[in-house]
């Protein structure tokens, strides 16, 4: 697993290892049931602080994405080609407290439509989880 930091970037560590971590999941780099390197393994490989990486896995956990089996190693419990009803309604939720956002800020409606066609672009190829 090949996970990097960016030490000049103004989020947290933590964040930044949640996403790519939930980025790898997403992906499909890193699969259901499969283990996540320990934290002090991860620890090691991007050179952060032990309570760094643990809170960034517990982040997961609280998610519901990992489970952390004491005195043992976190593995993926989230299949991400099977998307449930509840996380379904937690992402519209997000993504409406974000069009609200951009709309107090004042942002336009094509300029969100770009914005979003962009993202959504580098991370789905044209068939891919469209059902078509």
């Amino acid at each position: 697993m090949n996970v990097k930091v960016n030490r000049r970037s103004k989020i947290p560590y933590y964040q930044q290892l949640t996403q790519q971590l939930l980025l790898s999941i997403a992906t499909g780099s890193l699969k259901k049931g499969e283990h996540l390197p320990s934290i002090r393994q991860l620890a090691a490989q991007t050179n952060l602080n032990l309570h760094t990486v643990h809170k960034s896995y517990k982040e997961l956990q609280k998610k519901g994405i990992i489970t952390i089996k004491p005195q043992s190693r976190a593995f993926i419990i989230v299949d991400p080609n099977k998307a449930t009803t509840i996380s379904c309604h937690q992402i519209a939720m997000k993504v409406e407290q974000l069009l609200i956002e951009a709309y107090i800020l004042g942002m336009k409606k094509s300029q969100l439509k770009e914005m979003f066609y962009d993202i959504l672009q580098k991370y789905y190829t044209e068939s891919e989880r469209d059902g078509y």
